[in-house]
């Protein structure tokens, strides 16, 4: 809800049969080291986990890099629980790579900041 209430936070919905399946919120980085001139956050997708592996997760990544590449930015950023092996595994094959930047999270791991760089357009 916080993300609907934000007017800087873009929330795109997933639609399957009439029920929403999948959510993404993006919008500028949180993190003042990064320069929101060519860097836009993905701040959460989420699909059901009933409609996982039926590439929710990956239409809703690209309406992300979609949307970076329609603000002319160059740039993505997200933050991921280490623990979430899950989730790690998704934005690699997706070509996201650690920055190197960590910041504490739950149950003793860090929340791992994580890059997108984006080919020139054709």
């Amino acid at each position: 809800m916080r993300a609907l209430d934000n007017d800087a936070t873009t929330v795109l919905c997933a639609v399957h049969g009439g029920e929403t399946v999948g959510i993404l919120a993006m919008g500028p980085p949180l993190d003042p080291d990064v320069d929101a001139a060519a860097a836009g956050q993905l701040y959460q997708i989420h699909v059901r986990p009933g409609s996982w592996g039926h590439g929710i997760g990956s239409q809703l990544h690209a309406a992300f890099v979609q949307r970076l590449r329609d603000a002319s930015l160059t740039t993505g950023v997200l933050e991921a629980w280490e623990r979430n092996i899950r989730a790690h595994a998704f934005y690699a094959r997706h070509g996201w790579k650690p920055d190197g930047h960590q910041r504490p999270g739950p149950g003793d791991a860090n929340y791992v900041r994580m890059r997108l760089e984006l080919s020139p357009s054709a």
